[in-house]
């Protein structure tokens, strides 16, 4: 590539990956029966859709670029319902200066930017009380990836909460239905293939079926392979413990590196992995958990939950550092004053250059130190006049 940061994990995906798949669906092909495709299908619709437009190669890009451009409309509007026209233009400024958007999709072209843009408008319809508009915006946002209902359980339970258990059922029904609708037609058409590629059901369910035999390499095309800093021990360690050199790292990972004997490196691929997703799990329902305890619940909770909620899954899920793209608008919204600007470049940069294997130990501190409390000191009287004269009377104290 022309430009690439050490460390930043520059890969190709939109070369390698999402224009051969736009290739396959324009010859015919159909994910999920015909060749292997990790996300749901919107995500293709839109790259295939602008393929076509009189441009060079890259014109698929244009709705990566345009939809991180548009994330910053349901970000200005929810900054500003609850905090002010101020506080809306400052969050509005630290998100589209951001390190981590500008290189991993304005750049590189890489995924997280439609299904954050959904997301985010989900969340202000949320707040606005438009609950099925807010429903319809989070199916649409698992669409384009799946890590977009990391937020149903958190909006569920707050709606259960604050509002009501019908409301709250409603809301999971109509995201439901929208999900379903959204897979429609290959839920039906290959089912099991399309459940183990979105969300990795066991891939026993399909193994007796007659793949195609080009299944997985269909839509991965050739190119210069990708070159990491690394020296030659710790790139076959690495090798041995997770395989691919380009496979997602976890908090396990430096551990089996660095203190962990060779002969007992096999044990991080089974045992270890399993294990990791029990922790995300159990982590997962104490933020739910934390929901659940808490009576009086305001729009500015709902925001810090769903940032809990994601910083939980993307430090415990193995992680590709482009990930985290989708919670720079949720931590855009914490910034209130020059040092929260300041914290939040700092961690962007600094997640960034980290060696890869230590990404997801740079976003476990970035937990730990919401745990401390940070969160709530940063949104100290954020909108809270607002926020007081929209809820119900019973609700305010």
């Amino acid at each position: 590539m022309s430009f690439s940061i050490p460390s930043a994990e520059s890969w190709q995906d939109f070369s390698l990956s999402y224009v051969p798949a736009v290739d396959a669906l324009k010859s015919g092909f159909l994910p999920y029966r015909d060749f292997f495709y990790p996300y749901p299908p919107l995500f293709l619709y839109a790259l295939t859709v602008f393929s076509y437009l009189p441009l060079p190669s890259w014109s698929s890009a244009l709705p990566l670029v345009i939809g991180d451009a548009m994330t910053v409309v349901p970000l200005y509007l929810i900054a500003r319902e609850l905090g002010g026209e101020r506080a809306a233009l400052l969050a509005s400024l630290v998100f589209v200066a951001s390190p981590l958007n500008l290189y991993y999709v304005d750049y590189l072209w890489l995924n997280p930017s439609l299904t954050t843009l959904f997301l985010m408008t989900s969340v202000y319809l949320l707040i606005k009380r438009l609950y099925g508009l807010s429903a319809a915006a989070l199916a649409l946002s698992f669409g384009f990836k799946q890590t977009a209902l990391v937020a149903l359980p958190v909006i569920v339970l707050v709606l259960g909460m604050k509002r009501s258990k019908a409301v709250a059922l409603r809301y999971f029904a109509y995201s439901a239905a929208g999900c379903i609708l959204v897979s429609i037609p290959f839920i039906a058409l290959s089912p099991a293939n399309y459940l183990d590629s979105v969300f990795m059901v066991p891939s026993s369910l399909w193994v007796t079926q007659n793949l195609p035999s080009n299944y997985f390499s269909l839509a991965v095309g050739s190119g210069t392979p990708v070159s990491f800093n690394t020296s030659v021990w710790l790139t076959s360690k690495w090798q041995s413990i997770v395989g691919p050199i380009n496979a997602p790292v976890s908090l396990a990972l430096p551990v089996f590196i660095f203190f962990i004997p060779s002969s007992l490196a096999w044990r991080y691929s089974s045992d270890w992995v399993n294990l990791s997703y029990y922790v995300l799990l159990v982590s997962y329902a104490l933020v739910l958990y934390r929901i659940r305890k808490n009576r009086g619940i305001e729009s500015t909770d709902i925001l810090m939950y769903l940032l809990f909620a994601f910083v939980v899954f993307f430090t415990i899920y193995p992680l590709y550092k482009y990930y985290v793209v989708g919670v720079v608008p949720l931590l855009a919204l914490m910034v209130r004053n020059r040092r929260g600007i300041a914290g939040f470049a700092v961690l962007g940069f600094a997640f960034m250059i980290a060696p890869r294997y230590l990404g997801s130990w740079v976003l476990l501190g970035l937990l730990l130190w919401l745990l401390a409390g940070r969160t709530r000191w940063m949104l100290k009287g954020f909108g809270s006049r607002r926020q007081s004269s929209n809820d119900p009377p019973s609700r305010r104290s």
